[in-house]
C-alpha cells in the first residue's frame, strides 16, 4: 500500500507516516522528484483495517496533517455483529455515576438481553471502555451468541474510564495499574447497583471480565486479584506491557500459587505496538506461555491486525464463545 502526501519538496524534516500502521514506530517519507509528494509503501495485511496519520514540523511544532481509517479489500466484520431477520434484541440504558473509590465521575451502559425476561438469575460480563465495545456491536453480538447457545443469558456492564474533576481521562490509572483498586471499585460501587437492577448469579465462573490494550490488562488484574469475584478473562491486544509495571506479569504468575480462574482467552495480532513500553505482541506471547505453564485454562487467539478496537470487534465472536466454553448452568 502506497502512502503519499503532499509537502514542500525542501521540507526538513521530511513529513512522516504516523500511527498503528507502523505499529507506532513511524517513517519518514521520501520526496518523489519535485512534484511535491512524498511517498512510502509498506505491505499490509489484505484482510485488515487501521488508522494511519501524516504529520510535519518539528519538535513541538510537529502536528498532524492528514490520516483517516483504511479498510483493506479483505476485511469484512463478524457476521454475528449483524441483526438477524426475526431475532428479537435488547436495549442499552445508561449507567451513570459518582465514584468514591476514584473520586470522578463514571459513564457508561448496561445492556439487557431480550432473553432476560426476570425469571431467572442471569450470567454478567463487564468491560472496560464500554463506548468503544458498543460500537463494535457487543450487544447484537452477545444477543446472537446467546441464542446459538454459545453463552448464557448474560447482562453487560459497559463501563467507560472515569473523568477526574479537572476534565482529564484517568484510564491508565485505573486500567494499568497493578493493584486491587479497580477490583474494589467493581466490588463496591458497580455490582451493588447492578444487582439492585438484575438477578444476577452470584457464582464466580458466571462473571467475565473483558477489555482492549489497557482494558485488557486490567480485566486480567480484575481476575487475578478477586477470582472470587469473576473467573472468566477475555483479553483483546492487552497491554502486558510497563506502562505501569505490567510487563511483570508472567513472572508472577508463575512465582504464585494457582488461583481459581476459570478461563483466560487472549488475543493479539503480529503487527500490534512496538514503543518505549514494550512490543505487545511479543508481551502477549510470553503472558500466554506463563499462563499455560503454570496450568491454567488459557486460549490465545492470533492474527495480523494493528493495534485499535477494530482488532478486538473482529475476534469478538469468537473470543466470547472461548470465555464461556465450559460454562455450565
Amino acid at each position: 500500500m502506497a502512502f503519499v502526501v503532499e509537502a514542500p519538496a525542501d521540507a526538513d524534516p521530511a513529513p512522516r507516516l504516523e500511527g498503528m500502521v507502523t505499529r507506532q514506530q513511524g517513517r519518514d517519507l521520501t520526496p518523489i522528484g519535485d512534484s511535491g509528494l512524498w511517498a512510502t509503501v509498506l505491505e499490509v495485511p489484505n484482510d485488515q483495517k487501521f488508522n494511519y496519520e501524516f504529520s510535519s514540523g518539528r519538535g513541538r511544532g510537529r502536528g498532524r496533517i492528514g490520516g483517516g481509517t483504511v479498510e483493506m479489500p479483505g476485511w469484512a466484520p463478524p457476521p454475528e455483529s449483524a441483526e438477524r431477520p426475526g431475532q428479537a434484541y435488547g436495549e442499552f440504558r445508561p449507567f451513570d455515576f459518582r465514584s468514591e473509590v476514584f473520586g470522578n465521575d463514571r459513564t457508561g451502559w448496561s445492556y439487557v438481553p431480550a432473553a432476560y425476561d426476570g425469571s431467572g438469575p442471569a450470567a454478567l460480563m463487564v468491560f472496560q471502555d464500554g463506548d468503544a465495545y458498543r460500537r463494535e456491536h457487543v450487544g447484537t453480538v452477545v444477543e446472537n451468541l446467546i441464542a446459538d447457545g454459545d453463552m448464557p443469558v448474560t447482562i453487560l456492564a459497559l463501563l467507560n474510564p472515569g473523568v477526574n474533576d479537572d476534565g482529564s481521562s484517568n484510564r491508565s490509572v485505573e486500567y494499568d495499574t497493578m493493584s486491587d483498586r479497580y477490583a474494589t471499585f467493581l466490588a463496591e460501587e458497580v455490582m451493588p447497583r447492578l444487582e439492585s437492577e438484575f438477578d444476577l448469579r452470584d457464582d464466580p465462573s458466571s462473571r467475565a471480565i473483558g477489555g482492549a490494550s489497557s482494558g485488557g490488562i486490567c480485566a486480567f488484574t480484575v481476575a487475578w486479584e478477586r477470582p472470587d469475584l469473576f473467573a472468566r478473562v477475555c483479553s483483546h491486544i492487552g497491554s502486558f506491557t510497563d506502562i505501569r509495571g505490567g510487563g511483570s506479569y508472567p513472572g508472577v504468575v508463575r512465582e504464585s500459587d494457582k488461583k481459581p480462574i476459570a478461563k483466560v482467552v487472549l488475543h493479539d495480532g503480529r503487527n500490534d505496538l512496538i514503543n518505549r513500553f514494550g512490543d505487545w505482541w511479543e508481551a502477549n506471547n510470553r503472558m500466554h506461555q506463563a499462563l499455560s505453564e503454570s496450568g491454567y485454562e488459557v486460549e490465545f487467539v492470533t492474527d495480523e491486525s494493528f493495534h485499535g478496537y477494530q482488532a478486538a470487534g473482529r475476534v469478538l465472536p469468537e473470543t466470547l464463545r472461548m470465555t464461556w466454553e465450559g460454562w455450565d448452568d
